[in-house]
């Protein structure tokens, strides 16, 4: 008997896990990444998952969010340390040495001032 099914059924497993991963998240996975879960819970299959679609798709995902601030798969996935009480993202950014040259100018061009005691939904 061949010992071929067991390697071919790992490898499929491997392609079809690989395969979810590259194709874009669908819309509900999507605004997961951008918002958080919803009250039903991840519509993600684990959180490796999730964390596999916010490497693929972070870039696409932070240039839909506000200068300053931070989609939430930045906050589960890429964020040095946890934020400060009350600390606003911009203020937790600026205080990282996160915050970029490129969102200086667009909140100055905008004349967007930091919120005092913004919160952010974890």
């Amino acid at each position: 008997m061949s010992t071929q099914l067991p390697n071919h059924t790992h490898d499929a497993a491997i392609f079809t896990r690989a395969a979810q991963v590259q194709a874009c998240p669908d819309l509900e996975q999507f605004l997961e990444l951008l918002l958080g879960p919803g009250d039903a819970g991840s519509t993600f299959t684990s959180d490796e998952s999730r964390r596999a679609a916010w490497r693929l798709h972070s870039e696409k995902l932070l240039r839909l969010v506000e200068p300053g601030s931070r989609p939430w798969g930045w906050w589960q996935y890429d964020a040095p340390e946890p934020a400060l009480p009350r600390e606003s993202d911009l203020d937790y950014l600026v205080r990282c040495g996160l915050f970029t040259r490129a969102e200086c100018v667009r909140l100055l061009e905008a004349r967007v001032q930091p919120a005092e005691h913004a919160t952010r939904n974890p």
